[in-house]
């Protein structure tokens, strides 16, 4: 979700024009592009096919294995916007061809956090099914997600509480007999899309869809459950020893995962304290808010006023004799009601949105790929905000004899999955995009316009960063409803440049493959 009350950063001016450096050929390799796809296959260390199937995440790498063999196959999420027409069908054509172009195995799934549009295709009612008929090796989440990990779970039982105030907030807004309370009622219910609930889906609609398909493969018989961190070594791949992987995110530090904007001073602030009384406290008062107001027993424990100041009120009714008088007589005399302020504290609602959204995308789990022999680098940040990323500049793992940091591998990212769909608060302009120096920088918006507006996101991707993201790449941008860029597009790129990019993507209506040689 794109914060209304974030402002996007000005993007640093063009760099002057630079010449790319063209990627060596391996030896042997034909010359042109219409050599044979078995060919290029061979050849290719890794190939990256980016799904285009709407608003959602869904990438498989397939790595090459140094015998020439099968290939060692990791998959980043499965998922797909709510608002999508014929999701079912979608995400089944997806998962099947996921299991042909693995030929039936995957040995890593990634689940890079919470969120319907990254995992609703491992739910029953989309593609779990065809997930089930796989073999899978192991499945990999955030250290947050680990039951262990006392800080996990305070703030998993956070998310929980907040996401039911906010179920709770939308069904009371969507009875209320006010319109703008109504319309308020059906602008959060996007929220609740994330958490697998559609807008418009009645009140007391069972919510933790998102949940159920996120958990699936920690039950899943014999598959291996891992949780990262990035304080753990850098890891290598079974079968694919050529590469080391290195977990960037979530950061250790609540106070990362919970800053989500920019503050003037550049410190970060914890944007509600105490926040699992405050969400309990909230899905209270908007119970009462409901047409059936309090529920018998209610304690009012979360009220602001001592026991003994308040007025207790007769059985059947919603206030006190005396506060009905004072509302007769006073709060609705004509001529008065701009003193009536009974819904200004409902505003918490967004709030609450915001923050429950901008919390769960900073637990993104965001991997970066490194080849040991050539140091290039696939970057992958899930939908990871603004504490998630400033974390990475203060990373130092100790590899062999040296040192690697959080920005060096930024500058050696060769490939980008541009982050949340191309918002504007989830790729960072100083500590981030302009951090990626390569010349050989690819990049992919996994976004659908026509979907986004659907969902009422207008501006989503962010045309200023797609602008930066074009001159970075030098055209190399793949963005999921377009066309591969055509020879205008790449027009900065030399000749020999343009020809190697134009044979090392692929594309079909479902995905672009792109091909790293």
């Amino acid at each position: 979700m794109i914060s209304p009350n974030v402002q996007p950063p000005a993007l640093r001016a063009k760099a002057p024009p630079r010449t790319p450096t063209r990627q060596p050929a391996p030896k042997g390799r034909a010359a042109t592009e219409t050599r044979s796809r078995k060919q290029a296959e061979a050849e290719a260390r890794v190939r990256i096919r980016l799904y285009r199937h709407g608003l959602g995440d869904c990438i498989l790498l397939r790595f090459a294995k140094p015998d020439g063999g099968d290939t060692f196959n990791v998959l980043i999420d499965c998922g797909l916007i709510t608002v999508a027409e014929q999701p079912k069908e979608t995400m089944q054509a997806v998962a099947n061809d996921i299991k042909d172009a693995c030929h039936g195995r995957l040995d890593v799934v990634v689940m890079t956090h919470e969120h319907w549009d990254h995992v609703s295709g491992f739910h029953p009612s989309q593609a779990r099914d065809v997930f089930d008929s796989m073999e899978i090796g192991e499945v990999w989440y955030g250290w947050t997600e680990d039951p262990r990990n006392e800080l996990g779970q305070r703030l998993r039982a956070e998310r929980a509480a907040k996401l039911n105030a906010l179920a709770t907030a939308v069904a009371a807004f969507s009875d209320s007999p006010s319109p703008g309370m109504r319309q308020r009622g059906a602008e959060l219910g996007r929220m609740l899309g994330f958490f697998g609930l559609k807008p418009g889906e009645p009140a007391g609609t069972r919510i933790g869809k998102t949940r159920d398909a996120f958990e699936y493969l920690q039950g899943k018989q014999d598959v291996k459950t891992r949780y990262l961190s990035p304080r753990q070594t850098p890891r290598t791949l079974d079968g694919a020893p050529n590469v080391r992987v290195y977990v960037l995110g979530p950061p250790p530090d609540e106070g990362m995962i919970k800053r989500s904007a920019p503050t003037k001073k550049g410190r970060e602030a914890y944007e509600l304290a105490s926040e699992l009384q405050l969400a309990s406290n909230l899905d209270a008062a908007f119970l009462r808010l409901g047409p059936d107001g309090a529920p018998d027993g209610d304690s009012y424990d979360d009220c602001p006023f001592d026991p003994s100041l308040r007025r207790e009120m007769d059985s059947g009714q919603r206030c006190s004799a005396a506060l009905a008088d004072m509302f007769a007589n006073v709060w609705h005399t004509q001529g008065q009601g701009w003193r009536q302020i009974e819904e200004d504290w409902t505003q918490a609602a967004e709030t609450l949105a915001l923050n429950l959204d901008s919390h769960t995308n900073n637990t993104c789990l965001v991997l970066a790929f490194e080849f040991i022999d050539s140091g290039e680098v696939l970057l992958f940040p899930a939908d990871a905000q603004v504490g998630n990323w400033l974390s990475w500049q203060d990373l130092r793992w100790k590899v062999g004899s040296g040192v690697v940091t959080g920005p060096e591998l930024l500058a050696r990212t060769v490939f980008y999955k541009v982050g949340h769909h191309g918002s504007h608060n989830a790729t960072l302009r100083d500590k981030g995009l302009e951090q990626m120096t390569s010349e050989n920088l690819v990049a992919f918006i996994p976004v659908s316009k026509a979907q986004a507006v659907k969902n009422r996101w207008m501006g989503m991707p962010f045309n200023p960063l797609v602008k930066r993201l074009k001159e970075k790449t030098y055209g190399r941008l793949l963005v999921a409803d377009e066309d591969r860029p055509g020879d205008a597009s790449l027009s900065e790129l030399s000749p020999g440049a343009r020809k190697h990019f134009k044979a090392s993507v692929e594309e079909q209506e479902l995905w672009f493959e792109f091909s790293l040689r």
